[in-house]
């Protein structure tokens, strides 16, 4: 008889493609490739017309329970977590569930009335530091910082996105609990069947195949460097009028705007939905990923690099862009800036190796899609979590 898994998301987004939940599907399904019998407990705090839909679009064989719960919020958060965790020991009672992993570390507490059943704890991050870069009050950063501790010390095994990310995880209690490091791993589906032909044609369709295309895709948050990056394309605007900055996003842009303005009409932002990304990132060059110097993003695995080089292209980041600087470094397929704001140097540097990535770009797309697809596709994970659960 197959082992049953709970799957635990405390937040769950119903009709949204938010990472955490690419993530939790994505963790759902290999563990019933590798013979588990897969429940998923998503509680939701919105969208309740959106969950006959959400559950139709669940992968076949997941068991879906999904619950409305009370926000964290209000100082609601110990009646929320007392309905959660009486909820989970109902159903991993009628359901004889045997493990339980939970995604995010605020699904520990969930099975606080169950000490005797395996947990093994996803953190996608510490949320702690985006709280207090969010200006959240400080009772609900208390209460993060709680959560850590607890899905520390209660995880039988624990699984981050980067090692940065565990080790900084310490200053919330030591453990002997085992880690495995699962990155942010892109789908590779979506993007096999790429080459340079249909790369040329989407720049045709667009008009822009002249141009050497800058590309930032995703949210418009005031971490991920958006007035950094715009500026840093003016700089090289400078050194080459050739280069166009295209903008994928479904957030407002109203905030750049003026700072767009002196892109001189050499920039595109569109709004796409999630199955237009990739054909979108194909015909662009450069992926940018900056950030500044914080745990959110020192602890981070940013998905979108392994989907920007799964297109061809090569990626500039910051030194504190999480495991990107790394990738880079092994494949040799980008430009790792010290800050956001770039030097004169740096930015002489960077013009001089697009235009060395440019001069030779067929050989330079097959090379970055070949060293992501070997280390960053989502079965590479699917391998490690198989030998997490081997004893289990």
């Amino acid at each position: 008889m197959k082992k049953k898994v709970l799957i635990i998301h405390r937040g769950y987004p119903l009709g949204t493609n938010a990472g955490d939940k690419v993530r939790t599907l994505n963790m759902a399904k290999s563990l019933q490739r590798i013979g588990f019998q897969v429940f998923l407990l998503g509680f939701y705090t919105k969208g309740f017309s959106l969950k006959k839909k959400e559950i139709e679009e669940l992968p076949e064989g997941i068991k879906p329970l999904f619950f409305y719960t009370l926000p964290n919020r209000f100082r609601l958060h110990n009646i929320a977590a007392l309905y959660r965790a009486i909820l989970t020991w109902l159903i991993c009672k009628h359901y004889s569930i045997d493990l339980v992993q939970g995604e995010l570390a605020s699904a520990a507490n969930c099975v606080r009335f169950l000490p005797k059943l395996p947990l093994i704890t996803d953190f996608h991050s510490d949320i702690v530091p985006e709280l207090e870069m969010d200006g959240y009050l400080s009772y609900q950063i208390e209460n993060a910082k709680c959560e850590n501790i607890y899905a520390i010390k209660r995880s039988t095994k624990t699984i981050t996105v980067s090692a940065n990310l565990r080790k900084n995880l310490s200053v919330y209690g030591n453990t002997d609990a085992p880690n495995y490091v699962l990155p942010c791993n892109f789908v590779a589906e979506p993007y096999l069947n790429f080459t340079m032909e249909k790369r040329k044609a989407m720049r045709i369709e667009y008009g822009l195949d002249d141009r050497i295309l800058l590309c930032y895709s995703g949210g418009l948050h005031v971490w991920q460097c958006i007035s950094e990056t715009i500026n840093l394309v003016i700089e090289l605007r400078k050194r080459n009028p050739a280069y166009f900055l295209c903008i994928f996003t479904n957030d407002s842009i109203e905030p750049y705007k003026d700072k767009l303005s002196f892109l001189e009409n050499s920039y595109m932002v569109k709004s796409l939905k999630h199955d237009e990304v990739p054909a979108h990132l194909l015909m662009a060059d450069v992926g940018f990923v900056l950030r500044a110097n914080s745990l959110v993003n020192i602890n981070s695995s940013p998905t979108k690099t392994s989907e920007y080089m799964a297109a061809g292209m090569m990626v500039v980041a910051t030194q504190y862009a999480g495991d990107v600087p790394q990738l880079i470094e092994d494949s040799g397929c980008g430009y790792t800036l010290n800050a956001p704001v770039a030097s004169p140097d740096e930015i002489e540097s960077l013009d001089h190796k697009i235009a060395q990535f440019m001069s030779n770009r067929h050989d330079e797309f097959e090379k970055t899609r070949k060293f992501i697809f070997e280390h960053r596709v989502w079965e590479v994970n699917e391998c490690i979590l198989n030998q997490l659960y081997q004893d289990l």
